[in-house]
């Protein structure tokens, strides 16, 4: 949610700085100097053990959070600070020790209750909401070519509309000829024709393209995958999660799928597999060291696949650990998916996820453009 509104590069971001204004009048006749740009950089990692904790809270939820993290606050500071109760040496140590530590966590604190308000706001907003529910439309597969058209014509920010343009492409299977090369026409007469080159693109990376032409027509191959692996979530339950749809409020990131549904065994989801572009390799190394050659030559990918929890060893003090590799680049919605999967004490794995780089809709396009 964070990169709709700041800049978030490494998983640093630059956030707008709020500060409160001197409204004490000025004896001077001269016009007060312009307001200086602070600069403040936040590190978003588990060195903030606030963020860690506030990350993975819903957009619902996470305000009550911090509130009850402030009361929290304020009761230690008061506890100490109260006067009719009298400290001894030992404590006032202690609590003096004690004072940076409270002071990090009160920064802290402001500056995510900062963000929270930029987050409220945001998904406030009337423009918001009608895109999340035209996204949403798209996953579930309906045509929303007015809206597009009408986006069009209101000039909205134009990677903005191409990725609504590549969701609706994605999950319908392609877009009807007649139809695609009329939003091709709008898109470069409204925003230029440098946008062509960035249409071809999308059209070889095959995110944007024509549907097949068939004298029937057949599901796509993204609808076949919502049913299959259950990628839509009607009842989300935002205080106690238990589902990974709960990171985006109702669709289960794909690839997170996956890897809960391996944890499970793919019997029954042979349909699934085949739907999944690109070949299926399924390779399971039983001497340590050893290379992926030898491992592919013994190993078949084949429906009895055995679920990956029969590798997990016995252990009820420690989680085995699962590697996710993202070559390309991963989003911070689907490493959210993941972090919740690994934290149900009924996912065998403490999953950790590596990639080439943390990417977005936005991102991925520009890097096409």
């Amino acid at each position: 949610m964070i990169y709709s509104f700041i800049q978030v590069d490494t998983n640093i971001i630059d956030p707008p700085s709020s500060h409160d204004h001197d409204d004490t009048p000025s004896t001077s006749s001269e016009p007060p100097p312009p307001p200086e740009n602070v600069v403040l950089y936040l590190p978003l990692n588990d060195i903030d053990t606030l963020y860690s904790e506030v990350r993975d809270q819903h957009v619902e939820t996470f305000g009550s959070f911090l509130q009850g993290q402030a009361k929290a606050l304020k009761e230690s500071h008061s506890a100490f600070t109260n006067k009719e109760k009298k400290k001894d040496l030992n404590e006032i140590h202690k609590f003096v020790k004690q004072i940076p530590i409270f002071t990090q966590n009160l920064r802290s604190l402001t500056t995510h209750i900062h963000l929270a308000e930029l987050v409220k706001q945001t998904t406030e907003e009337s423009s918001f909401r009608q895109r999340w529910q035209t996204e949403r439309s798209m996953l579930e597969s309906e045509q929303c070519y007015d809206m597009l058209e009408d986006s069009i014509a209101c000039q909205e920010p134009p990677y903005q509309l191409l990725r609504l343009l590549c969701l609706q492409s994605l999950t319908s299977g392609g877009i009807k000829s007649a139809k695609f090369d009329s939003l091709r026409r709008e898109v470069v007469q409204t925003y230029g024709y440098e946008y062509l080159f960035v249409l071809n693109n999308l059209e070889k990376a095959k995110l944007f393209r024509r549907k097949d032409t068939s004298w029937m027509d057949t599901a796509s191959t993204f609808t076949n995958l919502r049913k299959q692996l259950a990628l839509i979530n009607a009842e989300v339950n935002t205080a106690d999660p238990d589902d990974v749809s709960y990171v985006s409020s109702g669709y289960a990131p794909l690839t997170a799928r996956l890897v809960q549904t391996a944890t499970q065994g793919w019997t029954g989801k042979d349909e699934a597999l085949r739907e999944l572009p690109g070949r299926l390799i399924d390779v399971t190394q039983r001497e340590i060291p050893e290379d992926f050659a030898t491992s592919l030559k013994r190993s078949v990918i084949g429906p009895g696949l055995a679920p990956l929890s029969a590798l997990a060893t016995i252990n009820d003090k420690k989680k085995p650990v699962l590697v996710v590799y993202f070559v390309g680049g991963v989003t911070l919605m689907e490493i959210a998916a993941l972090r919740f999967l690994s934290k149900r004490p009924t996912f065998p794995f403490s999953i950790v996820c590596i990639t080439t780089n943390i990417i977005n809709g936005g991102t991925l396009l520009k890097s096409l453009s």
